[in-house]
């Protein structure tokens, strides 16, 4: 025993220590201020429930006293055995872990503490060195304090904070056929699939102001129906709020899913199963058939006001007869600090009214095809907003007094004014487009989202119709102080003269939103055949794309955006329902790594038609411009989630955080971060857990910094 304690002593690194003193005021008492989760523990004499290291200034904003620690200054770290004091009252600090009082927590505590355990007089304090509460100190304590040296999550000195436990729960009426088991929300996973994950629990990260997911899974041995699920609402660890959640079933279509994608990731594995793309609000009950899984999904959202820590919520299977047959705790970590209204990435979706209710009038009740004074239209366009979405068109028209709260909306970043699906000019009606024009004007909020767009994607010689496009709206108007928005593919727009569309383009365009892979280099290092969107004729006059879009924010009056559709097409980052989560999520790492300001899609409803007519296998378009569903089809009401619309939610939150953290520490400590992840368009980690590190880190530079 003692040669193995040794060895393991040689590999520490010892650290000295500082001894304390102290002088006590000559105030009344020691008063906890109301906020404080200290316990004043008189029986034994110390202060508990110290939560790791802290400096005297931050014990005495614990306190509603005044109170003075062993004569110390504000900075000083605060030991364990110092006294803290107010007049003639006084307790013994306990910084649990800190057994060698020296106001740290380090492997020096952890020596010591294997000296103790092998025989040695080291005259440690025993309370602090019990850190598991276990009443005695023993190797359970060692293994504890070096898996919080080591960075370890979910590790809390002294049981101070509640922590996720990743801890299989017994039902009271427990069914050994059912297993119950977690994932990220990024993994998507076949049906056949009934692996178990190994996490017995989950624990969700947010900050407040925002929504975040996990999902659960349900298997089973044998087929068994009746099954329904409740999930409690989490409770914070020191009851000062509770959130709640929302549950949602998955539906499957036949599909394949490809991981991972890049060349330089590995060989491309595909799949081939039913995987989970609608997320449907509960039903009554549910079922699982034999040795599948079942999967769900759970989002959390955490108001402006949640306190900060750590929430609990216990999740329920129950059988047909209402047993609780299995149970897991999920907790949800709200960080101190709140997610801004508008988000910083602005957006522009494509989702049509009128697909709404010709979907419902076709599929459902032809009553639809009258409408409802489009108060359909406004449940989804209100949807698309809780995703962090703006819609190509307002539900309402410009004119209508229902759009003004819309307009002025924070979560809204854009919309257009030359209303729904108008794409050519010359069916325009003048007087409507005057009309809108002239209110959104009339405040500046409406006029700075408010854009024009009735072109898209000119090729070559259709860059006249920029030009026209132009023009019309200037004469129209009688003003050029307005915004045009052009989602485009570079092309030669004159092969002549040999100007290329991003050339040609330039003074009839405000918002450019150029393809994705215009951001990569368009020959050198690219082996993929879409990077080349320069053509050859004007890549030797012009050179790389990435300067010339780059340099468009150097103007003030313009905004770089840009956009993924159908292309670009495997490998590339996009939304389909071939990728699992990352390749759709890192867009918004990528966003910010090229610094750009919005992002585009064409469309959200595309394979409504299809999916009517054959709903078990998934269209071939992989969900090109398909993130909403029609809950009717499904005996639900209104919109329905696509399991990659959480992932677009989680981009543009995560796009949220890197602009946050770059506004406290600066742009170049955020790029590293970015550069583990992603360094080009077709550079990517394809490594989920890595993502989700690289989140929670930055989270801590923005709890770090903003105060």
């Amino acid at each position: 025993m003692k040669k193995i304690l040794s060895a393991i002593l040689s590999a520490l690194i010892l650290v000295g220590g500082a001894v304390s003193s102290y002088s006590a005021d000559a105030s009344s008492g020691l008063v906890l201020a109301g906020s404080s989760h200290l316990v004043l523990d008189r029986e034994n004499g110390y202060i508990d429930m110290i939560d790791g290291t802290v400096t005297v200034n931050e014990l005495k904003a614990e306190f509603a006293s005044e109170i003075s620690v062993a004569g110390k200054g504000g900075s000083a770290y605060v030991a364990t055995d110092d006294i803290v004091g107010v007049g003639s009252d006084s307790l013994k600090a306990l910084i649990w872990g800190d057994c060698d009082r020296n106001g740290r927590v380090n492997l020096k505590d952890a020596s010591d503490i294997l000296k103790y355990i092998a025989g040695w007089d080291t005259g440690i304090n025993t309370c602090a060195a019990d850190v598991d509460r276990s009443g005695g100190v023993n190797l359970s304590d060692i293994s504890k304090l070096m898996k919080k040296l080591a960075g370890w999550d979910d590790i809390s000195l002294g049981n101070v904070r509640m922590v996720c436990e990743n801890t299989r729960l017994k039902a009271e009426n427990e069914d050994p056929r059912l297993d119950l088991y977690f994932g990220s929300s990024m993994v998507k996973v076949g049906r056949s699939d009934t692996a178990n994950t190994g996490k017995y629990a989950y624990k969700i990260k947010t900050a407040r102001n925002e929504t975040e997911s996990c999902q659960f899974y349900v298997t089973s041995t044998s087929a068994m129906e009746g099954l329904t699920v409740h999930l409690s609402d989490f409770v914070h660890e020191y009851g000062e709020g509770t959130l709640k959640g929302e549950m949602f079933i998955h539906y499957y279509y036949k599909m394949g899913v490809h991981a991972p994608v890049l060349i330089e990731s590995g060989t491309t594995v595909v799949k081939e199963d039913y995987f989970p793309e609608h997320l449907l609000p509960l039903a009554d009950s549910f079922e699982v058939a034999a040795n599948t899984n079942q999967s769900f999904t759970i989002n959390v959202k955490a108001g402006k006001d949640a306190p900060a820590g750590l929430y609990k919520a216990t999740l329920t299977v129950r059988d047909s007869s209402g047993r609780a047959v299995k149970c897991a705790n999920v907790y949800t970590e709200v960080w101190d600090f709140t997610l801004p209204d508008t988000p910083y990435s602005k957006s522009s979706f494509g989702m049509s009214g009128y697909s709404i209710y010709a979907i419902l009038g076709g599929y459902i009740d032809r009553k639809w095809y009258n409408g409802d004074d489009h108060a359909m239209h406004a449940r989804y366009y209100e949807f698309l907003l809780e995703h962090n979405l703006s819609s190509y068109q307002l539900p309402y028209s410009i004119t209508d007094p229902r759009a003004d709260a819309l307009m002025s909306d924070p979560r809204v970043t854009s919309f257009e004014i030359c209303g729904e699906n108008i794409r050519n000019a010359v069916n325009d009606d003048p007087d409507t487009v005057r009309a809108n024009f002239a209110k959104v004007q009339s405040n500046p909020v409406w006029a700075e989202k408010g854009h024009f767009y009735y072109i898209d994607e000119p090729y070559e010689t259709g860059s006249a119709g920029v030009k026209a496009q132009h023009e019309y709206l200037t004469s129209l108007l009688g003003t050029d102080d307005f915004d045009v928005i052009l989602p485009f593919q570079n092309s030669m727009a004159d092969k002549t003269n040999n100007i290329d569309m991003l050339d040609f383009i330039y003074p009839y365009v405000d918002i450019f939103v150029p393809g994705t892979h215009g951001f990569m280099p368009n020959y050198e290092g690219n082996h993929y055949y879409e990077g080349m969107w320069t053509p050859r004729q004007a890549y030797a006059k012009y050179g790389e794309s990435l300067p010339r879009l780059q340099a468009i924010k150097d103007d003030p009056e313009k905004e770089l955006w840009w956009y993924t559709c159908v292309a670009p097409q495997f490998p590339f980052p996009n939304l389909f329902t071939t990728y699992q989560g990352v390749m759709t999520r890192v867009i918004w790492w990528q966003q910010f790594m090229y610094d750009v300001d919005g992002f585009l899609y064409w469309a959200t409803q595309a394979d409504w038609d299809a999916l009517a007519q054959n709903p078990v296998d998934y269209p071939a378009s992989c969900g090109d411009g398909s993130l909403l569903y029609v809950g009717e089809m499904h005996g639900r009401t209104g919109p329905v989630a696509s399991w990659r619309l959480n992932l677009v939610r989680d981009g543009y939150d995560d796009f949220d955080y890197l602009r946050m953290a770059e506004e406290l520490v600066g742009r170049e400590t955020v790029m590293r971060y970015v550069h583990h992840l992603t360094t080009g368009v077709t550079s990517v980690v394809e490594d989920y857990e890595l993502m989700e590190q690289l989140r929670d880190e930055l989270a801590q530079i923005i709890v770090e910094n903003r105060k």
